[in-house]
């Protein structure tokens, strides 16, 4: 993962998912800024031949999106949000900039985006604390959704912006034979913290 201080307090971020070979069998892009929260997001799982993208101005995005969903051509889609929309690579964004409103046990409703079907749906995050770790939950709204994939937790080092591993929904996926998606559940874990807290000094 890499993430890059851009002008204005922008912030872009990619990460890259890899297996044998270090072979990339995932891609995620965002840039993002603390007053408009998500500009653009761009996710590509090669081994699908699939890539899709996403620009935002003023809560109204245009997606595009290719995959074997759209046989493989072009399909564009205008998607209008409520609240500040968000992927898995910008929540940790979404965390830093309401940090204090979590800290307060305060909730916070963010629009998760899913690039591969050019939709969207409502998402709660809100903080708990255990023994060593400051935990931030992603918890879709939707019944069936939260059933299906529970809450996807963010850890810190206790009380700091200190990223140190998410336990839930990763992007790597596949298809199965049906041409079904398979979500994968997991551990991401890092070697050495992400510190978030840091990003505040570009953002300010």
């Amino acid at each position: 993962m890499n993430i890059a201080c851009l002008t204005q307090g922008q912030l872009h971020a990619t990460r890259l998912w890899r297996g044998t070979a270090q072979t990339i069998v995932a891609k995620e892009e965002v840039t993002w800024c603390p007053n408009q929260g998500l500009l653009y997001g761009m996710m590509a799982q090669p081994h699908l031949n699939e890539e899709g993208s996403l620009t935002v101005a003023n809560n109204i995005a245009t997606s595009v999106l290719q995959s074997k969903k759209s046989a493989h051509k072009t399909k564009q889609k205008s998607l209008k949000f409520t609240t500040r929309p968000c992927t898995l690579l910008s929540i940790p964004f979404e965390i830093v900039h309401h940090w204090s409103a979590l800290k307060r046990g305060e909730k916070v409703c963010l629009d998760y985006i899913v690039l591969k079907v050019q939709a969207h749906t409502k998402v709660t995050l809100q903080k708990r604390e255990t023994i060593d770790h400051t935990v931030v939950s992603v918890t879709p709204n939707n019944l069936f959704w939260r059933m299906l994939f529970g809450s996807t937790e963010y850890y810190y080092d206790r009380n700091t912006l200190k990223l140190r591993k998410i336990i839930g929904l990763l992007e790597p996926r596949d298809l199965n034979v049906k041409g079904k998606y398979i979500e994968y559940l997991g551990l991401a874990q890092f070697e050495s913290p992400v510190d978030y807290g840091r990003l505040r000094e570009c953002t300010v």
